[in-house]
C-alpha cells in the first residue's frame, strides 16, 4: 500500500470537480445529528484567546434559536473572537458526562491532516477529496459530511436514527476501529469518546484564523444527505471475530464454566450492568443510607470494566453516578479513589487469585449477589437486563427458546397449555365412561398413557 503520509500527489486519481454548493449555516449542520423536535440536551463550549473555557447546555427545542446567525452565539460567527465547539451526542440532563448520554446519531473522526504531507499546502476542498480516497483504500464507507475545522477535518458518519445509551459499547468499537484505520492518515486516537465536542460550522479557529466550514457533503440519488444504519455500518467496519480472551489460569481449569447473557461480549454486559443499577436507582427514586456506599463501588467498578470512560475523566463520571444516588449525599473522594486505583491496575493487566482463578482486581460480583445486597424483588428484576435470579434466567431462556420456535409468549403457553388440560381432561372422563381403556383413550386423544393416568386421577 502506498505511503499517504508523505504522498502529496494523491487527488490524481479524484474528480477535479469539487462540489460549489457547500454553504451550511451551523444550525442546518447540526440539526443533521441533533433533532429539535426531541427532548435533550445539547452543550455549547467555547474557549478564549488565553484558554480559558465555559460551557452551557440548552434543551433542543433552542436548538435553531441558539445557533442562528443572528442568535445566542451570533457574536461568535465573525472574528476569531473564540473558539467554539458543540457536543455531538444528545443528555438527559444539562451535564456533557458518558454516564449521562441519552443518544448519539453519529461517528466521528478528527483528523489532523495539517500535519501530514498529503493535507498541506492545499485547499481544504482537495483535501476532503484526498481523504475520501483514502476512506476508499481503508474500505469504509465515504463520510455523510466532511468539516474543515480551520486546519484539519472533522469526518462524520451520520446514522438513520439516534441509537441509545445501551449500544454505547457497540458504538465505542466502531469509533475505536475508525482510529485505528486511520490513525496513519491523521486520526486524533484522543478524539473518540461519545461526550466529544468538535468545531462549530462557521465560527473561526484562533490558531490558524480560517473560518471552520462544510467542505464535502455525500449526497445521495435522491439529493439528501447520505446516512447509514448504525448496525450496517458497524457490520462493515468492525471485523468479523472477536478478540480473544486472555487464558485464564490453568487452576480448577475442570470445572463448568458460568455462561453470561446470552448475546453480550464482557464489555456490553458490563455496561448493561450499570444501566441496571441506574434503572433500580430510577425505579426506587433513591437508594437509602445503608446501602449507597456499596451501591456507588458497585457502578464505578461496571464503569470502569465496560472500558466507555478513561483514567481521565473516571472522577468527573463518578461525582455524576453519586449526585445521580442522591444530590444532598455528601460522599467522600476515597469512595471513588478505591475504585480508581483498582482500574488502574485492571488497565495495566494485575490480576488476583479468587477461589483458584485469575480475576480482575474491580468488583465482579454475581447477579444473585447483587439481587441480595440490594434487595432486588422480582417485580423489580423484570425490568432489568441482566440481574435476574437463576428462576427468571430459566424462564427466560425457556422463553426464548419458545419463540425461536415459532412460539407465543409464556402466558400465551400457559394460557394454552391450560385449555388443553381442561380439554383433555373432560375428553378422558366422557371416554371412560363411555368404557373405553386407558390406552384406547390414549390413542384416541394422541397423548401418553401416563398422561390419561394424570387425567384419570383428577376426574
Amino acid at each position: 500500500m502506498k505511503d499517504y503520509k508523505t504522498e502529496t500527489n494523491i487527488s490524481a486519481r479524484v474528480p477535479k470537480q469539487l462540489e460549489l454548493d457547500l454553504t451550511v449555516s451551523a444550525s442546518t449542520e447540526v440539526a443533521q445529528y441533533q433533532d429539535s423536535s426531541r427532548f435533550g440536551y445539547f452543550s455549547i463550549l467555547t474557549r478564549d484567546a488565553a484558554g480559558r473555557a465555559s460551557q452551557r447546555s440548552y434543551t433542543l427545542d433552542k436548538l435553531p434559536f441558539i445557533l442562528a446567525e443572528d442568535g445566542t452565539l451570533s457574536r461568535y460567527f465573525s472574528g476569531c473572537k473564540c473558539d467554539v465547539y458543540v457536543s455531538q451526542a444528545t443528555f438527559e440532563s444539562p451535564c456533557r458526562r458518558v454516564v449521562n448520554l441519552k443518544d448519539i446519531q453519529v461517528a466521528f473522526l478528527d483528523i489532523d491532516s495539517y500535519k501530514l504531507a498529503w493535507g498541506q499546502h492545499r485547499s481544504p476542498e482537495a483535501i476532503a477529496q484526498s481523504f475520501l480516497s483514502l476512506c476508499d483504500v481503508e474500505s469504509i464507507p465515504r463520510p455523510s459530511v466532511i468539516v474543515f475545522s480551520g486546519r484539519g477535518l472533522q469526518a462524520k458518519w451520520l446514522f438513520e436514527r439516534p441509537i441509545p445509551r445501551r449500544a454505547l459499547p457497540r458504538w465505542n468499537a466502531l469509533e475505536k476501529v475508525l482510529v485505528e484505520k486511520m490513525q496513519q492518515y491523521g486520526a486524533d486516537s484522543q478524539a473518540r469518546d461519545a461526550s466529544r465536542v468538535l468545531r462549530l460550522v462557521n465560527t473561526f479557529n484562533t490558531k490558524s484564523g480560517q473560518k471552520c466550514r462544510v467542505v464535502f457533503l455525500n449526497k445521495n440519488s435522491s439529493g439528501g444527505i447520505e446516512r447509514y444504519g448504525f448496525d450496517e455500518l458497524a457490520d462493515i467496519i468492525l471485523p468479523l471475530d472477536r478478540p480473544q480472551r486472555p487464558q485464564k489460569s490453568s487452576v480448577n481449569t475442570n470445572k463448568r464454566k458460568t455462561k453470561g447473557p446470552v448475546g453480550f461480549g464482557l464489555e456490553t454486559l458490563h455496561w448493561a450492568f450499570l444501566e441496571d443499577l441506574r434503572t433500580l436507582l430510577r425505579l426506587r427514586g433513591g437508594i437509602e443510607e445503608g446501602m449507597r456506599n456499596r451501591f456507588l463501588m458497585q457502578m464505578l467498578s461496571y464503569l470502569a470494566l465496560s472500558n466507555q470512560v478513561t483514567l481521565k475523566d473516571f472522577y468527573r463520571e463518578a461525582q455524576f453516578l453519586a449526585q445521580k444516588i442522591d444530590p444532598t449525599w455528601t460522599y467522600h473522594s476515597k469512595d471513588f479513589g478505591t475504585v480508581y486505583e483498582k482500574f488502574k491496575a485492571h488497565m495495566k493487566g494485575i490480576r488476583v487469585e479468587w477461589k483458584g482463578q485469575e480475576k480482575t482486581p474491580l468488583y465482579t460480583p454475581k447477579a444473585e449477589t447483587l439481587i441480595e445486597w440490594f434487595q432486588i424483588t422480582e417485580e423489580e428484576q423484570r425490568q432489568l437486563r441482566v440481574i435476574h435470579s437463576k428462576e427468571l434466567r430459566k424462564e427466560r431462556n425457556t422463553e426464548r427458546r419458545r419463540r425461536s420456535r415459532g412460539g407465543g409468549s409464556m402466558e400465551e403457553y400457559n394460557e394454552k397449555r391450560g385449555q388443553s388440560r381442561d380439554f383433555n381432561a373432560d375428553a378422558v372422563k366422557k371416554l371412560s365412561e363411555q368404557g373405553l381403556s386407558q390406552r384406547a383413550i390414549a390413542e384416541k386423544l394422541g397423548v401418553s398413557l401416563g398422561l390419561v393416568n394424570k387425567y384419570k386421577k383428577l376426574i
